[in-house]
């Protein structure tokens, strides 16, 4: 009689846990919902979310009856991008990464058991379509480049949060405003500063995984060191690090310019040696060293400041 009573109360207590862990009919909804409980604690907001979730909830079933092909995983994935964007509403940002991260692969499977051909949308970002374009020239086979295609859409995504984050940052009265809010300001920056670092950590994965490569947004050598120790400086703030980008954007600039200048200054100088070098010429050539010098001492003059301005702000 003991073990039968024991198995009952097991029973229900079974049934109890899995109707709570389950009150949506689909399994991603359900997913979301568990990782919404670890983090919602307000009532209200658990709530509305609650609502939510149950109309996506009778879109994905409606979805998984209609899909057909590589049409149907574009009409997910256009779902997936509007879930996420409710999800963030209420501070949902990891719980939108684990979703992402969990089913990115089993819709990926689908495509590739279907031999479904690559995407063919382009990316909004032009560094983002030029690593793509690289990334189909090289060593991936058709399965990597669905995986990558994935990835570098979800950089996309990630790239639009900080963008609408960083435009929500503007809107916030700042220091000289008589509606300054400091505790306000606190928390933007702190969300703005998370989904740069969300943003660019993803982008550097997926152009290492391409290029072997680190990501910067620099060609020029002595530019991307110059960038990756602003990058490594937690004490810059992000409007700093947005401040110093355009300066180092101006210094890149300046360094091909001398670059174009040295060759310039190359080509005259073979020129000058094979026709023989006129007193026009030698005083030309020598205007044009002395140029360029000048330019190299500008150069550096700037590098040294760029650099000092940056360690100065590691060390406070």
């Amino acid at each position: 009689m003991y073990r039968l009573l024991t198995l009952v109360l097991l029973l229900f207590i079974t049934g109890c846990v899995e109707n709570k862990k389950s009150p949506y009919r689909t399994e991603r909804i359900n997913f979301i919902y568990e990782k919404a409980l670890q983090h919602v604690t307000d009532r209200q907001n658990l709530a509305r979310l609650e609502k939510e979730l149950s109309g996506y909830d009778a879109i994905y079933l409606a979805s998984k009856s209609n899909r057909q092909g590589a049409q149907g995983t574009k009409e997910l994935d256009k779902i997936d991008d509007k879930l996420a964007t409710i999800l963030e509403k209420y501070g949902l940002e990891k719980a939108v990464m684990a979703f992402k991260e969990k089913y990115k692969h089993k819709n990926l499977m689908q495509q590739t058991d279907d031999n479904e051909p690559l995407p063919s949308d382009k990316f909004t970002d032009q560094n983002l379509q030029k690593l793509w374009s690289q990334a189909q020239t090289g060593k991936f086979s058709q399965k990597e480049l669905h995986s990558l295609h994935g990835e570098l859409k979800e950089v996309e995504r990630k790239m639009r949060i900080y963008e609408d984050q960083l435009e929500d940052f503007k809107k916030v009265p700042h220091e000289n405003s008589i509606h300054h809010d400091i505790e306000n300001i606190g928390e933007k920056t702190k969300k703005l500063k998370a989904a740069n670092r969300e943003y660019n950590d993803h982008l550097d994965e997926v152009h290492r995984r391409v290029t072997s490569e680190e990501y910067s947004p620099f060609s020029e050598p002595r530019v991307k060191r110059l960038w990756k120790l602003a990058q490594e400086n937690e004490k810059l703030s992000q409007h700093e690090l947005n401040v110093l980008k355009d300066e180092l954007s101006h210094f890149e600039s300046q360094l091909k310019k001398i670059e174009f200048h040295k060759e310039e200054v190359s080509r005259l100088q073979e020129d000058a040696e094979e026709r023989g070098k006129s007193k026009t010429q030698v005083y030309e050539n020598l205007e044009l060293s002395i140029k360029h010098e000048k330019l190299n001492r500008k150069a550096r003059k700037l590098e040294k400041y760029l650099e000092e301005k940056i360690i100065i702000h590691r060390e406070l």
